[in-house]
């Protein structure tokens, strides 16, 4: 039951709970009712059968209050509104949970790591959180067919043209690009609108002129012997830029101008 997770304590190193962030999630599911409480709760079950929450604290919070509203609810209100109908209906006593044994102490060394890194908890949290969130780009409704084709194919074609130049991860460093970084970078930034620009082999052109301008502006900044005061751009990176011919991931101001 939702009550029952909200009392659950919650692992120590995930990210702080803001209670502002759970408001909104419960104010946007309350348009989503329907389809009731997608998505998985991750527990941990220590050696003496104590639960805690891993992952989904936010979504804990936004049960919670949900919950709330619930019990506050008029019968007026819940045989007079639709959305208010189908709050009543929610069922918050049957959640969705995976629950995960803690391994017994002597099991849980795991070669080549710090003892303080050993821990399960942080282990199996570590794992879940691995995986990359979608990008706005490629959530059902957000953008047409056309406008994806058009961002892909020129995403595409610099990945081909530059592998070296782009990293499997989000969060890469300059002068690194990261292939759904920049389709969504893209799109964020609406350049397909602000620049009329029709078709994937118009974008690639747009986006090479950008590097050539970026890559003229370093030079510049490098002849007058200003690069350090002017931008903030490691050696390592402007060299690995120069050394591929590949500018776009030494900054994001390119995308707006």
């Amino acid at each position: 039951p939702a009550a029952t997770l909200a009392s659950l304590p919650v692992y120590e190193k995930q990210r702080s709970y803001r209670h502002d962030r759970a408001q909104v999630m419960a104010k946007d599911k309350k348009k989503t009712l329907w389809m009731g409480v997608p998505g998985i709760i991750s527990l941990m079950e220590d050696e003496d059968g104590r639960l805690s929450i891993l992952d989904g604290q936010h979504r804990v919070g936004m049960l919670s209050l949900l919950l709330e509203d619930q019990r506050n609810m008029s019968t007026t209100a819940q045989n007079g509104d639709n959305n208010e109908g189908e709050l009543a209906n929610l069922d918050l006593n049957n959640i969705l949970v995976e629950v995960f044994p803690q391994r017994p102490k002597d099991e849980s060394v795991l070669a080549n790591q710090k003892q303080m890194e050993l821990d399960d908890r942080a282990a199996i949290f570590t794992e879940i959180n691995k995986a990359e969130p979608i990008k706005l780009l490629d959530l059902p409704g957000i953008a047409n067919k056309r406008t994806r084709d058009i961002i892909d194919h020129a995403a595409s074609h610099f990945y081909d043209a530059f592998p070296a130049m782009f990293s499997a991860s989000q969060k890469c460093r300059s002068p690194h690009l990261n292939l759904d970084n920049l389709r969504d970078a893209l799109f964020a930034s609406e350049v397909l609108q602000r620049e009329k620009i029709g078709s994937g082999g118009e974008l690639v052109k747009w986006i090479t002129k950008k590097n050539m301008e970026l890559k003229e502006r370093y030079a510049d900044i490098e002849s007058k012997g200003a690069r350090e005061n002017e931008v903030k751009v490691s050696e390592t990176a402007l060299n690995k830029a120069k050394k591929h011919d590949f500018y776009l991931g030494l900054e994001s101001t390119w995308l707006y101008k």
